[in-house]
């Protein structure tokens, strides 16, 4: 019996002249993939739909009355109805693609002139809006208390979020909680409630994750940044300016997956959803990576290969093992359901068998809530994934297969759950123009249940080398 898949993202992207892409649209669901030769935009794409998501989650900020504030500052609890925010959630989230696209420039660490024109936006879907279902509850602390000075609560199908403020008890200051505190939490009140089945926590794995493995200990940005304000015998440090500087000196992919691997101490002593729920999918990364990875008391990593004694540093591991170490973290340590995993080239420096094996692993973690959006030049990975559509079918001889080659039930996809897109020059009609013209967008890939993923944009190669080998086998 074919598995139960979970229920993932839906979110229609519209892209305008970022890099090479012109103009596109792409809609981003449980399992995204992105085609293309090299240079043709699928790293940009991805970088602005990640940098989007950290952007709302970290830094965009959903405005509230002036009014509540002042009830909950005069009365210590206000009754803050969710519906204007629910009625008015396209402005909100148009007024966050404006404030985004103005930034995207930071985000690629570019020149801002290559980013003038650029447009970024963002339609989601009537039936994304589910707040009333869920009960929600987050009591706050500040940094100055031990003790609980806030509590926001929200019942089970109900419309009014309450919000109740406490005396500090423990707090050695009289000033009251400031305004940017209030607002800041009630923002992300709101995000958490009306959004939360909208946007999901992201995280990604860049393609530069191989050398941030080796140098993990020495990529602290913040400590490059400050030997450069020394090194510069300027008269006055900024402190502002220094940790919060305007432009990173990296995309904000690559700094924050850099962040992240300098962070694995304490990020393994957390578990994930998969840890404590799902363990097959725990043991199936560990048969790709071929052993396990260490983190000890002293904050130095290592590998054990498989079967063996020996503890590896990263340097003097294979670069399979360097360029699954953020991904093996993510899922054992970080993973919750309803997140975005993506990843730039999944396939990097795997061997066929272990793309095929990677193939598999991502079907699993949409099938058990996770969303995954991946670019790739692999064909190994389309076309196993087209295989687990293929076996997704209660036919006889199709359950042999299945139970011959050791298919996981957990592994098979629905054709619906996949969307694949091509990187490529195509005919397009703006609305600016009645003709049709050629630009550089994303093109959608047939998908279907009784044929596959259609995989064209890997074909056209393979039948050229087989052609030019027929030919020297056997002459023209």
């Amino acid at each position: 019996m074919p598995f139960k898949q979970l229920e993932g993202i839906e979110l229609k992207v519209h892209l305008e002249s970022l890099g090479v892409i012109q103009n596109a649209d792409i809609e981003v669901g449980k399992f995204t993939i992105l085609c293309g030769l090299n240079n043709s935009g699928k790293t940009y794409v991805t970088y602005a739909i990640y940098g989007f998501l950290y952007f709302w989650q970290n830094q965009f900020s959903i405005n509230t009355d002036p009014e509540i504030l002042r009830k909950l500052k005069g009365h210590g609890f206000v009754a803050m109805s969710l519906k204007e925010y629910i009625d008015s959630a396209q402005k909100i989230v148009d007024k966050a693609c404006l404030e985004y696209t103005k930034i995207l420039s930071n985000v690629f660490s570019a020149q801002e002139k290559l980013f003038e024109d650029s447009l970024f936006k963002i339609e989601i879907m009537d039936n994304e809006i589910e707040i009333l279902k869920d009960e929600y509850k987050q009591g706050i602390r500040t940094s100055l208390s031990k003790s609980q000075v806030m509590m926001l609560q929200k019942g089970e199908n109900e419309m009014d979020l309450e919000v109740t403020l406490y005396e500090d008890e423990d707090s050695t200051h009289d000033e009251e909680i400031p305004d940017y505190f209030l607002k800041h939490t009630l923002s992300n009140a709101i995000k958490e409630i009306v959004f939360c089945y909208v946007f999901p926590r992201v995280y990604i794995a860049s393609a530069e994750r191989t050398g941030a493995a080796i140098f993990r200990q020495e990529l602290n940005f913040a400590r490059n940044r400050l030997l450069d304000e020394i090194g510069g015998k300027k008269a006055k440090i900024d402190p502002i300016k220094f940790l919060f500087p305007p432009k990173s000196d990296y995309a904000w992919p690559v700094d924050h997956n850099v962040d992240f691997v300098r962070k694995l101490e304490t990020i393994s002593r957390k578990e994930s959803y998969f840890s404590s729920q799902y363990k097959d999918i725990i043991e199936s990364f560990t048969d790709i990576l071929g052993g396990d990875y260490l983190v000890n008391k002293n904050n130095e990593l290592t590998f054990t290969p498989a079967g063996k004694k020996i503890r590896l540093s990263m340097d003097e591991s294979s670069s399979s093992v360097r360029s699954l170490l953020d991904i093996g973290f993510y899922i054992k340590h970080v993973a919750q359901r309803h997140d975005l995993l993506m990843i730039d080239e999944p396939e990097l420096n795997l061997h066929p068998e272990n793309q095929r094996k990677m193939a598999r692993l991502l079907a699993s973690l949409i099938n058990c809530g996770v969303n995954i959006f991946v670019t790739t030049h692999s064909d190994y990975i389309l076309r196993e994934l087209s295989n687990l559509i293929l076996l997704n079918r209660e036919l006889p001889h199709i359950q042999n297969i299945v139970d011959k080659e050791g298919y996981k039930q957990t592994e098979l996809l629905r054709a619906e759950s996949i969307k694949v897109y091509t990187a490529k020059v195509d005919l397009l009609k703006l609305s600016s123009n009645t003709r049709r013209s050629l630009r550089q967008t994303l093109v959608p890939t047939m998908i279907d249940k009784e044929s596959g993923i259609e995989t064209s944009c890997f074909d056209d190669t393979i039948e050229t080398m087989n052609r030019i080998q027929d030919e020297i086998m056997f002459g023209e």
